[in-house]
């Protein structure tokens, strides 16, 4: 079961302003991988920490079979709302990242998606959230990370944290994400809005490749 006090913090940090709380709009990363040149075959995807549901619902528009997952129980609520306003029906679970099997999430998934999970968890359960992952990826799965590498509450991701970790995965990119795109993680706050476009939280985004 996901540690309860582990619960009441993410449910407390969600709430906060110095939590992004983005549009509804897809990262251009993912959108590149769906539609761009080289897109991906369509397939089964996971949203790890799919807060508001944004990209659990844009993957199920594009014809992917998308189960999303947050530990936040109002922002999983919120997803299944606006899945049904845009009429589609990803699957989407109140739960641990960590716990994917407990959760029911099993098989194997071409596109793993986390637009502001690992970074925000404690370092004593980021072993776990991998060997969860990796069980739950096919072959030659791609895992997009988004993570701040410096934060005043969370641990926040690095490049060198990922290849240390990710065993049996290739780091495939990392690439500082620019400011004018994180402005979408700070709608609703001008606190958050100002730190993007700063450059405080150094953002960057990470594509990862299972061998």
């Amino acid at each position: 079961m996901a540690n309860l006090v582990g619960t009441a913090l993410m449910n407390l940090l969600y709430r906060s302003p110095f939590n992004p709380k983005s549009t509804d709009n897809p990262d251009d990363a993912l959108v590149d991988l769906v539609e761009g040149p080289d897109a991906l075959p369509r397939g089964r995807a996971l949203d790890l920490g799919c807060g508001h549901g944004r990209h659990s619902i844009y993957l199920a528009r594009q014809g992917w079979d998308v189960t999303g997952i947050d530990i936040v129980g109002h922002a999983v609520a919120t997803a299944r709302a606006k899945a049904a306003e845009a009429g589609v029906s990803p699957r989407l679970i109140a739960g641990d990242v960590t716990e994917l099997t407990q959760l029911g999430v099993t098989g194997s998934h071409s596109l793993i998606v986390d637009a502001g999970c690992f970074h925000g968890l404690p370092s004593r359960i980021r072993q776990r959230y991998v060997t969860a992952v990796t069980g739950a990826a096919s072959p030659g799965a791609t895992l997009l990370m988004l993570g701040l590498a410096r934060h005043p509450v969370i641990k926040g991701v690095t490049a060198d944290e990922l290849r240390q970790r990710f065993r049996g995965w290739e780091l495939v990119r990392a690439v500082s994400v620019a400011g004018d795109e994180m402005l979408r993680y700070g709608d609703g706050s001008p606190l958050l809005r100002r730190a993007f476009e700063k450059g405080w939280f150094d953002p960057w985004r990470y594509q990862l490749r299972r061998a």
